[in-house]
């Protein structure tokens, strides 16, 4: 699955296709965000079950998913994710839920 993630103040569009992504101010991050702070590591990306789940890592800011401060949650398609001054719009397509012997799993 290819995640993007679209800046909303600059419309930058970074396409996460790697887990767990590391979303930091490091220059080793997967993903970087406009902080004050160098070298902080805001939150952590990856999937689980097929969902898309964000932890936050500790950063004096916080992590938020809809504007609700987090320290883990789901993050859906439209949803927004922000932290260390920047909010991006979380776009993805989901991928259907398996069936098994008839049960939905």
């Amino acid at each position: 699955m290819s995640v993007e993630l679209v800046a909303t103040r600059t419309s930058e569009s970074v396409l996460a296709n790697k887990f767990p992504t590391l979303l930091s101010q490091d220059a080793g991050s997967s993903v970087k965000c406009e902080d004050s702070i160098p070298g902080s590591y805001h939150c952590l990306v990856s999937l689980v079950e097929g969902e898309l789940v964000v932890w936050d890592l500790g950063a004096p800011g916080g992590t938020f998913v809809n504007g609700a401060r987090v320290t883990k949650a789901a993050v859906k398609p439209g949803d927004t994710l922000s932290l260390a001054g920047t909010t991006f719009h979380v776009d993805y397509k989901q991928r259907p839920r398996r069936f098994l012997h008839g049960l939905r799993s």
